[in-house]
């Protein structure tokens, strides 16, 4: 059994665990090691999740037991635009309705902070496994975005969208 909370900034040294194990899984294949640690780095140092934490990014995190097993987290980017700018599951806690009920948490803060209509995005790799289980969750692909990283690496991306 699984529960899911709006994290705090105690769960830094957590999400920075999860994500040490769960960002190379979902890039498997993808990316390089090196740009596997590279956005590690970027993204996912004490200080990169400690200014996410003092942004208005919102984290949430699952727990089975003690043990912390997937997160998320969401941003408003627009007066009606909310983005998912992370949702990370172990990679052996996939397919147990872990995801599914993030995403879940993600909707509800939405729509108490939000609660006309409006939409919640992500991006994508077109060749990350997860894809199927967007489309299930009710995303749809919108377009295509490029990223472009100081370091010279790039890629593309789908945005995905979904109506709340």
């Amino acid at each position: 059994m699984f529960t899911i909370r709006r994290a705090q900034l105690c769960d830094l040294s957590e999400i920075k665990e999860l994500a040490a194990i769960t960002v190379p899984q979902a890039f498997e294949g993808i990316l390089t090691t090196e740009q596997i640690d590279y956005l590690e780095d970027l993204y996912y140092s004490q200080q990169a999740l400690s200014a996410a934490f003092n942004t208005e990014q919102i984290f949430f995190i699952a727990h089975e037991g003690d043990t912390p097993v997937g997160y998320a987290s969401v941003l408003q980017e627009g007066p009606d635009l909310f983005h998912m700018p992370k949702i990370y599951v172990l990679r052996e806690k996939q397919h147990q309705g872990i995801g599914t009920a993030l995403i879940d948490n993600i909707t509800a803060h939405v729509k108490k902070v939000h609660p006309g209509p409006c939409t919640l995005e992500l991006f994508v790799s077109n060749f990350n496994t997860s894809r199927g289980f967007y489309d299930k969750q009710g995303f749809a692909k919108v377009r295509e975005r490029r990223v472009e990283f100081e370091n010279g690496f790039n890629f593309i991306q789908d945005v995905l969208q979904r109506p709340l």
